[in-house]
């Protein structure tokens, strides 16, 4: 599959060397699944909703003139289509706003127009097995960074993840966890994790470092329904690995079951099972 990208309404791959998106990380990014609904022949995204409202957030957090919403619906109506005249049925879909083309500096102009960027990509070919069997995973060597202005948003700024994906070649190792200066779990490099123990779900507290994302929201909800609680808290390295079951979630992944830290072994719990089954049927998904 090629990859697709249309900025600011053009069908290019080309943005200017002056976009401070480039310069300076100046924005922030959404990543999502889409797939060609056969029944209707129309191209959905999974939780669109909910990631044009971290959108909002994120413009408002970083003060960019907020797109229309017509106008995301639009580049997201004209990029698919463009996916499925090209024969894709099914994929990722990236958003990348940045504050838009300015002078050298970093004091920026109020008002200036944002370079909203749509990318379309091959979703990872990864096998049943994984889903069934879980994976390895380890912890980074490398700490997060903290930074409490920009807590929880995917903004461009993703240095920790770029460097800490580098401490492994080994093909078996499909994560890395990021822990603190403190030893406190926060999430993976491109995952956040969740830890089952005595029928409760428990998943780091965000509040200065890493990303909260559209699927662990959603895994909270689901998980609220099916065990006896689930608990946002500080996470030592050690009530980790102590834990009955671990899992991984993002956008593409879903939810992920980690089969082996270390020497230790971890089951794959029966209503973790359930939930990752609900979400690898996508056909029933939240889709618009």
């Amino acid at each position: 599959m090629k990859n697709i990208s249309l900025v600011n309404d053009v069908f290019t791959d080309q943005i200017s060397v002056y976009d401070r998106g480039l310069s300076y990380g100046d924005g922030f990014f959404e990543t999502m699944f889409w797939k060609n609904v056969p029944k209707i022949n129309k191209n959905k995204v999974e939780f669109w909703d909910r990631h044009i409202k971290r959108i909002k957030r994120s413009c408002i957090l970083l003060d960019i003139k907020l797109p229309e919403d017509e106008v995301l619906f639009r580049y997201k109506e004209k990029i698919l289509s463009r996916a499925q005249e090209n024969k894709y049925s099914s994929g990722i879909l990236k958003i990348i706003i940045t504050r838009g083309v300015g002078g050298r500096g970093y004091k920026y102009e109020k008002d200036m127009t944002p370079s909203i960027i749509f990318l379309v990509s091959p979703r990872p070919n990864l096998t049943k097995e994984i889903f069934k069997n879980g994976v390895k995973v380890i912890f980074c060597k490398k700490c997060i960074t903290r930074n409490e202005n920009l807590s929880g948003f995917k903004h461009l700024n993703r240095l920790d993840s770029v460097l800490s994906r580098s401490e492994w070649n080994d093909p078996e190792i499909f994560e890395g966890i990021f822990i603190d200066k403190k030893k406190n779990i926060i999430e993976g490099t491109m995952t956040n994790i969740f830890m089952l123990k005595k029928n409760i779900i428990y998943t780091p507290s965000i509040n200065n470092c890493g990303i909260k994302g559209i699927m662990r929201q959603v895994i909270i909800e689901k998980c609220k329904k099916l065990f006896r609680g689930v608990i946002i808290k500080k996470i030592s390295k050690k009530e980790l690995l102590s834990s009955e079951s671990i899992f991984l979630t993002n956008s593409i992944l879903k939810v992920l079951p980690v089969k082996r830290i270390k020497n230790l072994e971890f089951e794959i719990n029966k209503k973790i099972k359930r939930i990752i089954n609900e979400l690898q049927d996508d056909t029933n998904l939240e889709l618009k």
